[in-house]
């Protein structure tokens, strides 16, 4: 009997989702009993997910089960959202799986929870369990930006995100208020047209621009720098002009020291200010704080920015209603208390098409007054009964996740999966998986293809709300994944796996209602934070149309 590996590894990856049917079950059982390749394959798959699964924790007590004269039990499935097991266990079942394969048995030992745990930690001469410090997280940094307000950025400069870490080099903007905070604990307030250039994470030369300082005493030391002029504080807040007339040092509180090349140190007090001309002449001036924007003038500009911008997005959304490709609408911005539904925003209205909060609270959105709905318990979710038949459709949605600590985290999944209906969710490694069944339960066929981006999460994203999107074309056979309104994943999917209409019919957002396990136990798959905007189109919308709903809700 020849294997297809393929669909081999399609069954497992259902299997591991809870959403393989008796069929799938004895089609896997088939597979191994009958074909040497498919039992190898089994094993080497299961062994680079015990290595890509690594974790140095095995806290969770949750033991193998399995004998070394038993097939793999694959109705049995833990709803656990970790796949840690105690490393001992975990060692001596993987080993008696190679021995059994070397020598030809067909047999698996391990109890299958779809992806194996990490390996031991390391075990210290106290023999207690220590983590390798060479496999520890790291992220590269000297700085933080903490705020942007009208931004414009300056040639050559990359766009960056509020949150995101700043590398040792050059940072400019155009026009506009930047807010950095260096990791030594200085925060400067950047006024546009700027320019610098960060060397550290306690020193920065300036190029050009206005730039106000509040250095508080654990941050005392950090200096900045222009042409061969060092300006270093002594825990003050203070002001910093440059420009081709020449550089301004002003201080508001406490005091800096001026490091001029060829002479002594000034000193320069607060309420003082000195100001060095082009020709390299130093002047005495007083110093006018109103005349640099602090961090509490930033504040305020950011929530005249923050109200713009929701108002904005309120126009946009008012108009996206009434688009005729709308299948269902969420803009979790209707007023009242919800009383439990969260209503559908769809112009005409349908209120049959309003979902039902289970669990889920009320949260601050993306914008102050904007609504959101978080997601903590793993019974969290919104219940939606979506009727009708459809061709291609997208799913648009703005998040906020806290963790993926499970091993699916639920955006959108229809209750039985069955013929033409989509599953949308992320899975624990920071893939985007979307799929849509394409035949009917216990018919044979070809089996879904499931389109998985390259892992877009990492640790700046925390706490941050992200737009994703999905695109599923039934007319070219194409699946495009987005995050924040760029192409993450493009795939092409064999016809014979695409169906031709599709279906929503009893679904969840943000969790998984009725997996195929027992009446009363339930995956653990809600997702592991808030959502503030959810739309399902009955067509497959462009990259230039999912960059617009970006650029229109993005706070």
């Amino acid at each position: 009997m020849h294997v297809d590996l393929e669909e081999l590894d399609s069954l497992l990856f259902d299997w591991e989702s809870g959403s393989l049917d008796e069929d799938g079950i004895k089609r896997i059982r088939e597979m191994l009993r009958k074909d040497a390749d498919a039992r190898s394959h089994f094993v080497t798959t299961q062994m680079i997910s015990a290595a890509m699964q690594a974790d140095a924790n095995a806290a969770l007590d949750l033991p193998f089960h399995g004998d070394s004269h038993s097939e793999p039990d694959f109705n049995s499935k833990s709803t656990t959202p970790n796949r840690r097991v105690r490393a001992p266990y975990f060692w001596i079942s993987i080993a008696a799986s190679l021995l059994a394969c070397m020598t030809g048995s067909w047999l698996v030992y391990s109890h299958i929870t779809g992806g194996f745990p990490r390996p031991s930690p390391i075990v210290g001469n106290n023999g207690r369990g220590l983590r390798d410090a060479s496999k520890e997280p790291t992220a590269q940094g000297v700085a933080l930006v903490t705020r942007l307000v009208g931004v414009t950025w300056g040639s050559g400069q990359a766009g960056i995100e509020v949150g995101q870490a700043l590398l040792p080099g050059r940072f400019a903007i155009q026009a506009g208020h930047a807010q950095i905070e260096f990791f030594c604990g200085a925060t400067v307030v950047v006024e546009g047209p700027a320019e610098l250039h960060l060397e550290s994470a306690t020193r920065a030369r300036v190029k050009q621009g206005r730039l106000r300082a509040h250095v508080p005493p654990a941050a005392r030391g950090f200096s900045l720098k222009v042409d061969d002029l060092r300006v270093v504080d002594l825990g003050t807040e203070f002001g910093l002009s440059v420009s081709a007339s020449g550089t301004n040092v002003q201080v508001f509180d406490g005091e800096v020291e001026l490091h001029p090349p060829a002479s002594e140190r000034r000193l320069v007090k607060s309420g003082e200010a000195i100001v060095r001309t082009a020709q390299g002449e130093y002047q005495a001036a007083r110093a006018v704080s109103a005349s640099f924007v602090g961090i509490a003038d930033l504040e305020s500009l950011a929530q005249l920015q923050e109200s713009a911008r929701y108002r904005q997005w309120e126009t946009w959304s008012a108009g996206l209603r009434h688009d005729p490709r709308l299948i269902a609408y969420y803009s979790f911005d209707e007023p009242g208390d919800w009383k439990r539904r969260l209503a559908c925003s769809n112009e005409p209205a349908n209120r049959e098409l309003d979902g039902a909060i289970v669990g889920a609270q009320e949260v601050a959105g993306r914008w102050s007054g904007k609504r959101a709905l978080e997601f903590k318990q793993p019974a969290d979710r919104v219940r939606v009964q979506i009727p009708g038949e459809y061709g291609s459709l997208s799913l648009i949605c703005w998040v906020k996740i806290d963790s993926l600590d499970r091993w699916y985290n639920s955006l959108f999944l229809t209750d039985g999966y069955e013929k033409g209906e989509p599953h949308w969710q992320i899975l624990d490694d920071g893939r985007l998986y979307f799929s849509v069944r394409p035949v009917e339960r216990g018919e044979s066929g070809p089996r879904d293809y499931k389109a998985l981006s390259p892992p877009f999460w990492e640790p700046s994203m925390h706490g941050k709300w992200i737009h994703l999107a999905v695109t599923c074309d039934v007319e070219t056979n194409a699946i495009v994944h987005y995050l924040n309104g760029q192409i993450l994943s493009r795939h092409t999917v064999p016809e014979s796996r695409m169906p031709t209409t599709t279906r929503i019919g009893t679904a969840s957002i943000g969790n998984w209602a009725l997996p195929t396990l027992s009446e009363t136990e339930f995956a653990i798959r809600n997702l592991n934070g808030s959502m503030g905007e959810f739309a399902l189109f009955a067509a497959a919308l462009t990259a230039e149309e999912i960059q617009e709903i970006y650029q229109y809700g993005k706070p």
